[in-house]
């Protein structure tokens, strides 16, 4: 039981009049203040027996709907959704009924998580609740930011017949929901496996690459082989040299590392290193398995957690689920990580590295160690030092001497052979692959 304004106002009025009486010996003034005080006392002691003592235990079911019932009072809450993509949205609604044959004056509230934004409706209202009426309260909220979040519990506010005191109960009752990483429409993605795995009966999947059915002509770029140029083409083109690009019919293993170690996170809660990293890893996994790869991931931090290299849908999914849990802690080195993951990768397949390239002296070994095994590796690396300079937490001078270090590092990533793209904030995620490509 808790006392209201009103009440502490009544209190204090009594003890005033009492004193007052005391002093100027007024049988009247003490009076009085007997009877406000013994009031208050009757209203103190009616309230706490009232019958909204709370039992309750957590339900889940496949609908997303849950109830638990107080001695009197029930709630029941329902999502519009358990899963979503960042800036997506829920609508939540909540039936509270009263089932006692007295009327209630309650003030509700449905505790969300703090970084979800109420976009429509309220999750508190304040009410009165007629004998065995139920009425409902619905809200729009949206997602900013990827993770596991839990929505409850409900927090009841009953208020006495006079509004002198009240009781708090929370009601037990909790639905969690998933905000996946949103993902962008990459439109061309030319990373392909040296050494790809073919399907049995070679399936062709409408992209250029290494196979034996034709798919368009195109310009010489260097790198290209002699064999490849189609001189009945290039004789009718003027003397630009054509060459033959064939439909893939392959199937490639890419593989993601996604850093999240501590530093992942430095800058704003939703625009950091970790943030973009998700973003472009969901949204390559996309890409890949639409084209039908063999994608998997690794996130490291304080531990390597991995995604088994697989195709479908059903991979997305897992994928998404893994990087909407990815948290910033740890400080797992990335030689570690590679040591850990070549005996189970095939010689020359793609792999992308998304890191922001801080704090990890064994960077330059890792990727020097990938090259020599003839893997190809490609750099994204959203800068941590743009984000804190865009947030001002960061001066001009150390932003350029920081800036220095970093554009060294990332000269001697590409002189080992690397395909590395600086991904600056706002940049959108074609731009930075377009920028990183050498393949």
């Amino acid at each position: 039981m808790a006392w209201s304004r009103k009440s502490a106002m009544f209190a204090s009025l009594a003890i005033a009049l009492y004193l007052l009486g005391l002093v100027l010996r007024n049988q009247q003034l003490v009076t009085v203040a007997v009877v406000l005080l013994s009031f208050l006392t009757w209203a103190a002691f009616r309230t706490t027996n009232a019958d909204v003592s709370s039992s309750g235990r957590r339900l889940e079911d496949e609908n997303a709907t849950g109830g638990i019932a107080l001695q009197n009072l029930v709630a029941l809450r329902k999502l519009s959704s358990a899963r979503v993509f960042e800036d997506g949205e829920i609508d939540v609604s909540i039936r509270i009924q009263n089932k006692s044959n007295l009327s209630k004056v309650l003030e509700v509230r449905d505790r969300v998580p703090e970084v979800m934004r109420i976009k429509k409706g309220a999750n508190y209202v304040l009410m009165e609740l007629g004998p065995q009426r139920e009425t409902e309260i619905a809200y729009t909220i949206e997602a900013p930011l990827r993770g596991f979040y839990t929505i409850g519990p409900v927090c009841i506010r009953i208020q006495d017949t006079f509004g002198l005191f009240h009781n708090e109960r929370e009601i037990h009752l909790y639905d969690d929901f998933l905000v996946f990483p949103k993902m962008e429409d990459i439109k061309d993605a030319l990373i392909k496996s040296r050494v790809p795995k073919i399907f049995t009966g070679a399936v062709n999947i409408r992209n250029p690459g290494e196979g034996s059915n034709f798919y368009n002509l195109r310009e010489y770029v260097p790198g290209d082989a002699m064999k490849k140029v189609n001189w009945k083409a290039t004789a009718r083109s003027g003397g630009k040299l054509m060459v033959n690009e064939f439909e893939r019919d392959a199937v490639s293993d890419i593989i993601l590392l996604v850093d999240s170690r501590s530093v992942s996170e430095t800058g704003p809660v939703s625009r950091n290193s970790l943030v973009y990293s998700t973003r472009a890893a969901a949204s390559l996994a996309q890409y890949f398995l639409s084209r039908r790869d063999s994608v998997g991931v690794v996130v490291y931090g304080d531990e390597i957690v991995s995604v088994d290299r697989d195709t479908g849908k059903k991979q997305l999914y897992v994928i998404l689920t893994k990087l909407a849990g990815a948290m910033a802690k740890g400080n797992t080195p990335l030689k570690v990580v590679t040591n850990r993951i070549l005996p189970h990768i095939n010689r020359g397949s793609p792999i992308i590295i998304l890191s922001p390239l801080e704090d990890d002296p064994t960077i330059i070994d890792a990727v020097r160690d990938l090259r020599s095994r003839n893997f190809d590796v490609t750099i994204l690396s959203p800068s941590s030092l743009e984000f804190e300079f865009d947030a001002r937490r960061l001066d001009r001078t150390g932003y350029e001497l920081l800036k220095t270090e970093r554009d060294i590092l990332m000269s001697e990533l590409r002189g080992l052979g690397a395909n590395v793209m600086d991904w600056e904030p706002d940049m959108l995620l074609n731009t930075a692959l377009s920028g990183a490509r050498g393949f």
